[in-house]
């Protein structure tokens, strides 16, 4: 009997650690934009189609203010902000033109935009890493705001679909897996490790020594703490494809379209648990945090945002 109670108790203490304490609380809805993609910093969401970026300050959570909207001639691949006024955008099209939209209603920081020939950009620091379907990434030195300083290319010839930094590595999806390039000496960027053993992988992001990669409607944990054998730890499945992730204090967000969004405990990457789950009026397809707030790309519908506390 005694032993009972016990493991009774030890039961209820895991479920109340497991419980989320915290609530969500709907702030705003934005309608004059479509967030297809959405990007925070520093208080600045950036939100954009293909063709067009609108920056907005979120100063103010309960009315985010309209600053500064761009036009792209061509198709925008990704995004990047450099310091507070540099915008790299991410094309196809070496020609392409990035026109600001003058209004009365966009107005304060003023934002220097260079085009960018590939499909995705990472950025540490200094440093800005360009992945090209084709031509694998290009290393640049982007110190002074310039574009000319191409330090170093790596072959990947399988096609990068996402990728981040994290010194002294890159960790790279490609058409067939996971690689993590080392760029410890970035004259000499060399491959590292891989694992080919996950397919349809579209988005990562890194905590700790793991990795959570979107594929589908799994999400796959690999563990890079023996960065030369990166290994699947763990694997959960989505009522909906995962359309983008974010991760802010061992928490990950999923953004699921149509099946809203879910929040996982990833505190023991080997055991997720699901915390919560919420359903905007509408489809999203990207999420984004900053303190307290959870920023949402709702498409032509527009973004939210909530706060979460």
């Amino acid at each position: 009997m005694k032993r009972l109670f016990l493991c009774l108790l030890l039961l209820m203490v895991v479920v109340l650690n497991a419980a989320e304490s915290r609530y969500l609380y709907p702030l705003a809805t934005i309608k004059n934009s479509q967030a297809y993609d959405i990007t925070v910093d520093a208080g600045y969401v950036f939100v954009r189609n293909q063709r067009q970026i609108w920056i907005y300050n979120s100063f103010n959570a309960w009315q985010p203010r309209l600053e500064a909207s761009f036009f792209s001639v061509h198709p925008i691949e990704d995004l990047n902000l450099q310091g507070a006024s540099t915008l790299y955008i991410a094309s196809h099209e070496p020609t392409n033109t990035i026109t600001p939209i003058d209004s009365l209603n966009t107005f304060g920081r003023i934002y220097f935009v260079n085009n960018i020939i590939g499909d995705k950009l990472a950025r540490e620091g200094s440093t800005l890493y360009v992945a090209d379907r084709i031509r694998g990434i290009d290393i640049f030195n982007v110190a002074k705001g310039a574009m000319n300083d191409l330090i170093a290319s790596f072959s990947e010839k399988w096609g990068i679909r996402d990728f981040l930094a994290e010194y002294p590595y890159l960790y790279a999806l490609n058409d067939f897996g996971a690689v993590i390039v080392d760029v410890s000496e970035q004259d000499f960027p060399l491959s590292a490790a891989t694992n080919y053993m996950i397919s349809n992988a579209e988005k990562l992001l890194k905590d700790r020594e793991y990795l959570f990669v979107a594929a589908g409607k799994e999400l796959l944990v690999l563990s890079v703490r023996d960065i030369k054998k990166p290994t699947l730890v763990a694997q959960m499945r989505m009522p909906s494809e995962i359309q983008d992730l974010a991760i802010k204090d061992q928490r990950l967000y999923l953004a699921l379209g149509q099946g809203g969004v879910r929040i996982i405990d990833i505190s023991v990457p080997t055991r997720m648990q699901d915390l919560n789950s919420f359903y905007p009026p509408f489809a999203v397809y990207s999420v984004a945090l900053e303190n307290d707030f959870i920023y949402l790309g709702l498409g032509r519908e527009g973004w939210m945002i909530y706060e979460y506390r």
